[in-house]
């Protein structure tokens, strides 16, 4: 039986997934494929650090050559995370031949072209389904099993955090504070959450996303981001009363020839099928000309996800087995110009923090009006005169520069202290 070899560089919770599910199903992988399965080398910098997993102390290394470099090694699972140096592993890895599994939505958002390119070079392969979605099996669905099919739009909640963040503030009502300590202490943020709650995360994963659905390459410095650090829970509140929820969506959708991309908190219909995803739970909507998907499950964790690493690893030994690396490459096939956020027509929930005095109502519609932004709803709680309050104001569908243009000037009159917008998500164009 022929041995296929892998290393592995990065052993943390997504590493360590990945080894544990290979180990667990190793017997029943080598029977369907004919072939056997051996880890020879893991590499970490930081194992003085404990670990869950016994791993045998001849397979271990701290220095990523002994996998790169190692001419027996066929497939190397990257699971370092981040641009550098993650890229210069897989570059190694790729320019010899060898196959690279990865699960680094940064590097494939920002240097995929690249590494696809001199995947293609090589004739071999790189495979991510692990970068988005963590165990929903998205990527390899929209590269072969959608690749015929008219994609219209795609919108996700790709970010566990920010779900169960936004989740715990509308089932438990608690404060974006409360909720993030709370995700803190059980695991679901980062010490520092930054690349999660302000978009970032999600971002990489929709301009991964686009570039599939739509056979393009995106910039990813183009898509529009904002997190959730300014949702309140009267937002979410306000937005119940009017049928909908608060999530933070990640969105490309296709407008003529163009797209438009976006990472934002939106007001989402209850009728909408992300609409009841909470926790940590992930969830990909697609649109097509003849039919509409859900993609739903467990968006992160080493389980999850190394789960999907093992499937990107059976399906390359595969094409290892039989000689056809290369067999789907980068299905990118132009450039796509995203639309700028100016030019975004939607209808906004605007939360204005203001003084409770005679005639604010009147100077806020004012300066809406003059801006082109018609209203039609208006929701002021009871409060006490003289202090702050939050007014909300439910706008028309009104092109994105007509309400900046709003914002901009409602925020200079002195009775106001802060105004906020939350686009309204209808699924229109």
């Amino acid at each position: 039986m022929r041995q296929i070899k892998v290393g592995v560089i990065g052993f943390g919770t997504v590493g360590m997934g990945t080894v544990k599910a290979l180990w667990n199903q190793k017997e029943e992988i080598e029977k369907e494929l004919g072939v056997g399965i051996k880890v020879v080398k893991i590499v970490d910098k930081e194992w003085m650090i404990g670990r869950p997993m016994v791993v045998p102390p001849d397979i271990k290394s701290s220095d990523p050559s002994e996998v790169i470099d190692d001419p027996e090694i066929e497939i190397v699972v990257e699971a370092v995370g981040g641009i550098d140096p993650a890229f210069e592993y897989v570059s190694q890895a790729l320019a010899r031949g060898k196959t690279v599994i990865t699960p680094n939505k940064e590097l494939i958002a920002k240097k995929g072209r690249e590494l696809f390119q001199l995947a293609a070079q090589n004739e071999t392969d790189v495979y991510f389904e692990g970068a988005v979605g963590g165990g929903i099996p998205i990527i390899h669905t929209l590269k072969e099993q959608l690749l015929g099919d008219d994609i219209l739009e795609v919108i996700g909640i790709v970010n566990g955090t920010t779900n169960y963040i936004l989740s715990e503030m509308s089932l438990r009502k608690s404060s974006f504070e409360k909720a993030l300590e709370e995700a803190k202490r059980k695991g679901f943020a980062e010490p520092v959450p930054t690349n999660d709650i302000e978009g970032f995360d999600s971002t990489y994963k929709i301009a991964i996303l686009a570039t599939l659905c739509f056979h393009g390459r995106v910039d990813v410095d183009k898509v529009y981001r904002e997190g959730i650090t300014r949702i309140l829970t009267d937002d979410i509140e306000y937005a119940r009363e009017l049928g909908y929820t608060i999530k933070l969506l990640a969105i490309a959708r296709r407008i003529g020839e163009d797209i438009e991309l976006r990472v934002q908190p939106v007001l989402l219909p209850l009728s909408h099928p992300l609409s009841s995803v909470f926790g940590v739970e992930n969830a990909i909507y697609v649109r097509s000309r003849t039919r509409d998907l859900t993609f739903r499950g467990p968006g992160a964790g080493g389980d999850a996800t190394g789960s999907a690493m093992v499937g990107d690893i059976i399906d390359a030994i595969r094409n290892i087995k039989y000689a056809a690396r290369g067999r789907v490459g980068c299905t990118c096939m132009r450039d796509l110009t995203v639309l700028p956020m100016e030019s975004l027509l939607s209808q906004n929930c605007v939360r204005v923090l203001a003084l409770d005095v005679p005639g604010v109502l009147g100077k806020i519609a004012s300066e809406f009006g003059n801006s082109g932004v018609s209203l039609s709803a208006v929701k002021q709680p009871i409060s006490t005169p003289g202090k702050l309050t939050n007014i909300y104001f439910l706008t028309h569908r009104i092109q994105e520069r007509n309400i900046q243009n709003a914002i901009k000037s409602i925020q200079k009159l002195d009775v106001v202290k802060d105004v906020y917008a939350i686009r309204v998500e209808d699924g229109e164009s």
